[in-house]
């Protein structure tokens, strides 16, 4: 926006600072005023809409008013005022608050980082309580029960690495191991953001495949590390607020969970690199440097951006928990700050109950307990004690990877997610199955497949991995079993082969093959019972055995 002082132009260009003061609890005198915050002598900008030097105006505030308007005078800067910035060439986006602990000296990054004051006081209490409550794990609410057999959840990896194809957030750090990629590397990666713009979203679609496949749940990531939120969060400057117009692609997926009888869950990483300041590991967004951070030396100023920062943090959950209906589950992945050894969890996690008495929550948050242990990736050596559940990605990297040469051809066939499932269930776990959509809002054509199959076994097998509990004794079969009452589910996986055995000399009542409904013999061979199958009686993928007791 170009303005005149003095017969010459000033440009102002987006970033520029700025600055308003604030008169009324609920008026603003706002002005617009050229020049660098630290210089001794600021001129006043003179609006052609407010001719004359020392004009101002009343408007009512609002944290997305565009307002511009001119200054009186500015020589030094006064207590009180308060430091924004041009967001467009057409106006500036005036903040409605400003808490005492963000002076005046803030990079122009900070300033839409500040909280307002109900959200302010809300942290303030998590951080100033002196009690720290006792919480049971797993949340013994009826509303939580459902977890321990929920068997089988799609997770979703989708933000604005979705457009390049690459690993969500760590695609930006240097030399990353597992999907650095150089064009993206530390901000350079943001410039993503302007191209996501998913135009065939379509959550109900996704949701009702899974659904088929008998998936109970699912996990949408709202922001991972990058920071970048999938709704129009009123905190910080990297959502859909800034870069969509406000849209919001939460409310799309949570409606089409329950339309489809599917439990709604959050992914939601604390951990935020776009935060000014945020101390990553990877210190300057390079792996090499891991761990490699300079010791803190301002120490009541870290103990200041900590604060600000959870308060932040404090402010988009709160969002998340309040604007979406129940959540049932919520999904962290980490938070860590220099010399912060206490990270609030037992405040957070009792304030997370207070909103939504029923969730469900892992144990992400710093080293705080939750009511799910959640290995990653590879199995465990056996099953874990209490609620669990193993998540890991079936098409390359966590995101979406039809883009990439190394994953594009990498999707699990149906028989290796199937012997994964089974697997998880027959330890008592649930699998959470992670697939990245792509920018566009469609899902991969192989996943579609995939629920085809998963639905097709499903119609004949179906009652072997649906609310069933685990296996009653790992060595009582050389495959796996899942069991309900007085009975159990033999799994026959194509890599099994040759006859199945049963440890026991007691004798079922009835062995049946439970995709045909035909009776299996048993014989005994020493304290074993053996039953086999044919090559006729062998399907594609998983042959279960429904062995009854007395």
């Amino acid at each position: 926006m170009d303005h005149k002082v003095g017969g010459q132009n000033y440009i102002m260009k987006i970033g520029d600072l700025i600055m308003y003061k604030k008169t009324q609890i609920s008026l603003f005198i706002v002005g617009l005023m050229f020049g660098n915050l630290f210089a001794q002598n600021h001129t006043p900008i003179i609006s052609d809409d407010f001719p004359g030097t020392g004009t101002t105006k009343q408007c009512v505030s609002n944290p997305d008013s565009i307002i511009i308007l001119p200054l009186v005078d500015f020589g030094t800067v006064p207590d009180g005022d308060l430091i924004i910035r041009v967001i467009g060439t057409n106006g500036l986006l005036v903040s409605s608050f400003r808490s005492d602990d963000w002076d005046c000296s803030q990079t122009t990054n900070e300033y839409p980082y500040q909280v307002d004051p109900e959200t302010w006081a809300m942290a303030r209490k998590l951080l100033d309580s002196q009690e720290t409550p006792k919480l049971p794990f797993p949340n013994p609410h009826p509303d939580a029960q459902w977890f321990p057999k929920a068997g089988f959840g799609l997770f979703m990896h989708w933000g604005i690495h979705s457009v390049a194809g690459i690993q969500p957030s760590w695609a930006m750090i240097k030399d990353y191991p597992y999907g650095y990629v150089p064009q993206y590397e530390g901000m350079k990666y943001y410039s993503l953001a302007k191209e996501f713009n998913p135009q065939n979203y379509d959550p109900d679609k996704w949701i009702k495949a899974a659904k088929y496949a008998g998936m109970t749940y699912a996990v949408l990531t709202t922001k991972h590390h990058d920071g970048y939120a999938l709704w129009p969060t009123k905190y910080g400057n990297m959502s859909t607020r800034q870069y969509m117009n406000g849209r919001d692609l939460l409310k799309p997926y949570v409606d089409a969970c329950r339309r489809n009888g599917v439990k709604v869950g959050f992914y939601f990483s604390p951990a935020d690199w776009h935060f000014p300041g945020y101390p990553i590991s990877d210190y300057k967004f390079d792996y090499n440097l891991r761990g490699k951070r300079p010791p803190v030396t301002g120490h009541k100023k870290n103990r200041q951006n900590w604060e600000k920062f959870f308060a932040y943090t404090i402010g988009q959950l709160y969002e998340l928990l309040t604007c979406y209906g129940k959540i049932d589950v919520l999904w962290f992945d980490g938070i860590n700050w220099p010399e912060i050894k206490d990270h609030r969890g037992a405040q957070v996690y009792a304030w997370i109950r207070s909103l939504q008495p029923g969730i469900v929550i892992n144990p992400r948050w710093g080293d705080y307990l939750g009511d799910f242990q959640t290995p990653e990736v590879d199995l465990p050596d056996g099953p874990p004690k209490g609620w669990w559940e193993n998540c890991i990605s079936i098409y390359g990297h966590w995101g979406y990877s039809a883009l990439d040469p190394k994953c594009k051809d990498n999707f699990w066939p149906t028989e290796k997610v199937l012997e994964r499932l089974v697997r998880i269930r027959s330890w008592g776990g649930n699998f959470l199955m992670n697939i990245g959509p792509a920018p566009d809002g469609t899902m991969p054509p192989q996943f579609y497949n995939l629920t085809n199959d998963l639905s097709s076994w499903l119609s004949h097998s179906g009652e072997a991995l649906l609310d069933v509990g685990p296996s009653p004794n790992q060595a009582m079969s050389n495959v796996m079993i899942t069991s309900r009452e007085k009975t159990w589910y033999l799994h026959v996986l194509p890599g099994n082969q040759g006859p199945i055995e049963l440890n026991i000399t007691e004798k079922p009542v009835s062995a049946k093959l439970l995709r045909t409904g035909e009776d299996l013999p048993l014989r005994i061979s020493g304290n074993k019972q053996i039953i086999t199958l044919s090559a006729d009686q062998r399907g594609r993928f998983d042959d279960v055995i429904i062995v009854r007791w007395p």
